[in-house]
């Protein structure tokens, strides 16, 4: 889900997708900035407590969560977050070292931009 993830965010903010040994960030956009994909299929059964991957370390400008539908993998959701807001609103967790963002939370932080990714995803 990852890398479908970045490829589908790559076609929405251009730009060139980092090496798999970049850590800090998954894509460099045509604008300059670097963004950090997270991506957490959602069903019907899928708990808002549930959490997007961990976010480590914050050496980014923005990250882009999507909640992509877990049978048709539709985009649900896409928020631009930048990397403070997820900071503070994250929880360490020392067995994963790193910060957890629950569904609920990440998808009230940010911008909504659902709308960017329908219309790069229709051309």
């Amino acid at each position: 889900m990852a890398d479908y993830a970045e490829h589908r965010a790559q076609r929405v903010y251009g730009g060139e997708l980092a090496q798999n040994s970049v850590k800090s960030y998954d894509l460099l956009a045509a604008d300059g900035f670097q963004i950090q994909v997270k991506a957490r299929t959602v069903g019907a059964d899928t708990r808002t407590s549930a959490e997007f991957s961990a976010f480590r370390p914050f050496a980014f400008d923005v990250a882009v969560l999507i909640t992509p539908d877990s049978d048709t993998y539709a985009l649900l959701q896409a928020r631009e977050v930048p990397a403070a807001d997820l900071k503070a609103a994250g929880r360490h967790s020392d067995h994963v070292n790193g910060r957890l963002i629950p569904l609920s939370t990440g998808l009230r932080l940010g911008v909504d931009v659902p709308d960017k990714f329908h219309a790069a995803l229709s051309t």
